[in-house]
Formats: structure tokens, C-alpha cells, sequence
């Protein structure tokens, strides 16, 4: 698999765990710090998963260039 494939691929799973995040990081809350009546906000999610798929980019010499706003878009 090419970098950029699996940028795309990483992409589109983050666009579904993005949906799902706040249950799956309540729900395993024994393998994080979360405290299960934690808010948390759906802006710091995706801003995560956007600097680390572009950090595993830049990681593999491409400058992927992804924003927040890109998730959930076809």
C-alpha cells in the first residue's frame, strides 16, 4: 500500500470513529483518563484525528493537508 492510500484509508475511518468518539472514549475509559461524566468536546476530537493523520503524512513525506472540515465529506 502506497502512502497516500493508506492517508485515504486512515481518512475514511476517521471520518466513522469521529461519529462514534465521545461513546467509544467513555466506554473504554479504563484504557484512557476520561472520567465517564467528562464532556467532551466533538472540535478537540476531530482536531486530534486531523493533526495526526496529516502528522502520519508529513511522517511519509507527503503534506496531506487535511482539515477538520474535510471529515465526514465524501
Amino acid at each position: 500500500m502506497k502512502a497516500i492510500e493508506m492517508l485515504e484509508l486512515t481518512k475514511k475511518y476517521a471520518d466513522k470513529y469521529s461519529e462514534e468518539a465521545k461513546t467509544s472514549l467513555v466506554r473504554n475509559n479504563h484504557m484512557n483518563e476520561i472520567k465517564k461524566d467528562e464532556e467532551i468536546d466533538q472540535r478537540v476530537i476531530d482536531a486530534v484525528l486531523v493533526d495526526f493523520i496529516n502528522f502520519i503524512g508529513v511522517k511519509n513525506g507527503i503534506d496531506y493537508a487535511l482539515y477538520t472540515s474535510d471529515l465526514r465529506k465524501s
